[in-house]
């Protein structure tokens, strides 16, 4: 006999196994049951919710069965405030006081999550009432709202650490621009629902790499208090129903902002690259479309080169009414940046300024690459940073051009012969 049919004996052996232990448990007679169904990536939520009314219900657990196989399952719960071992595959029989019920929960990251409730056909309104209870824990206590979470099929708990806005260089117009589409356009809602403009934006941040795209998301994340932080996974944007699964959980958990980081990897444009992440890209801009209809979401996605975007995505308003260029920092922002990197770091004014001048059009990033490379290269570490003079800021430079290709730095020799420096443009090959 071939494994699959032991496996199908197996399995109504179990079936039969645990039908008696039911039937010894509810007794004769007719049986009704109730059920209730939640989406896969809220299997830990529905579990938590399930064991949190039988607790707040006063029902006791006379014996657990398996479900799917001879043994029950178990699965770690993090709610963001604790961690708890809780049944996601087994049936419960429980009971208080004349009641006797039976609960099968079967809950699971790939497919949509269940709870059935059988029990005797009188308590029917009684069996509607379990069912409803652990639906409106599930909802209205849904440890994931206002909080940061990664989502890649499954959700996972970010941990944020605090990055003030103030931190960020940027001139003030755009810093007004980016916070007035994204948290004070979500903290204002019941003013624009009174104006009639829908809730819901969509921001994009276009940029080369090293321009500060990444730290605003973070600086976003870490001011919008009481709001849903949603960060997607690169590596699973075009997955079948990944983004349509990504919007009905920011739906769910609304007041949201939802952060796609390098759109580029679905968003390229079609007509010159070709259709291979087509099915992905429509997927996008059908949600996108959808959105107008949600209530309360923000998207803000990043871009390393606008120009390769589709153009249904970077010129169409409703899918991101805003693109937002982030430049190189002019030498002001530059000299502010270097003095926060080097607040403990004691380098000073003067070689503050020197470095200020030398990092002309280059990137937050690389410069803040130079002030880390100033203190982990000079002199094999063995020199305190107190002592670095120009001499050791031209030099570190040039070791950067020679094995950080990414910095791209291009030097030159005054017309003295003398120290290298750092031409005004960049070669970023």
């Amino acid at each position: 006999m071939e494994a699959t049919d032991w496996s199908e004996i197996r399995r109504k052996r179990l079936q039969r196994k645990n039908q008696t232990a039911i039937d010894g448990f509810l007794g004769k007679g007719r049986r009704t049951n109730g059920v209730g169904i939640l989406p896969r990536y809220y299997c830990e939520l529905f579990t938590w919710a399930l064991h949190r009314y039988l607790e707040r219900e006063g029902w006791t657990t006379v014996s657990t069965l398996g479900y799917h196989g001879p043994e029950s399952v178990y699965i770690d719960v993090n709610t963001g405030d604790e961690i708890g071992n809780l049944l996601m595959d087994g049936q419960m029989l429980i009971e208080k006081c004349d009641s006797r019920f039976v609960v099968t929960i079967d809950v699971n990251p790939r497919c949509h999550g269940s709870v059935q409730v059988e029990g005797p056909a009188e308590k029917k309104k009684e069996i509607a009432a379990f069912v409803a209870g652990v639906m409106a824990i599930a909802e209205n206590e849904n440890f994931y709202r206002g909080k940061k979470i990664e989502f890649a099929g499954r959700i996972r708990f970010l941990n944020v650490k605090d990055k003030s806005w103030d931190s960020i260089i940027l001139d003030t117009e755009t810093k007004v621009e980016i916070k007035a589409n994204t948290i004070i356009f979500l903290k204002r809602s019941e003013l624009w629902n009174k104006y009639g403009i829908p809730l819901r934006r969509g921001i994009l941040l276009a940029g080369e790499p090293g321009t500060g795209k990444t730290v605003i998301c973070k600086a976003l994340m870490a001011e919008a208090s009481g709001i849903t932080c949603i960060t997607t996974s690169a590596y699973t944007l075009d997955a079948d129903e990944y983004l349509t699964e990504l919007y009905e959980l920011a739906e769910g958990l609304s007041p949201c902002l939802v952060f796609i980081e390098d759109i580029d990897l679905i968003g390229q444009n079609r007509e010159e690259f070709g259709y291979q992440r087509g099915p992905a890209l429509l997927s996008l801009l059908s949600v996108l479309d959808g959105i107008e209809e949600k209530k309360e979401i923000v998207t803000i996605a990043t871009t390393n080169c606008l120009e390769k975007l589709d153009k249904a995505l970077s010129e169409r308003p409703l899918r991101f009414d805003r693109v937002i260029r982030l430049s190189r920092p002019d030498f002001e922002q530059r000299r502010e940046l270097v003095r926060r990197l080097c607040q403990r770091i004691p380098l000073g004014e003067a070689l503050q300024e020197y470095v200020a001048c030398k990092t002309d059009d280059c990137t937050p990033a690389q410069i803040q690459e130079v002030i880390h490379s100033l203190v982990i290269e000079q002199d094999g570490g063995e020199s305190a940073p107190s002592i670095l003079s120009k001499h050791d800021i031209d030099h570190v430079v040039s070791r950067i051009n020679g094995k950080n290709r990414h910095l791209g730095f291009t030097i030159s020799t005054n017309h003295d012969g003398n120290k290298p420096e750092i031409a005004s443009t960049i070669n970023l090959a």
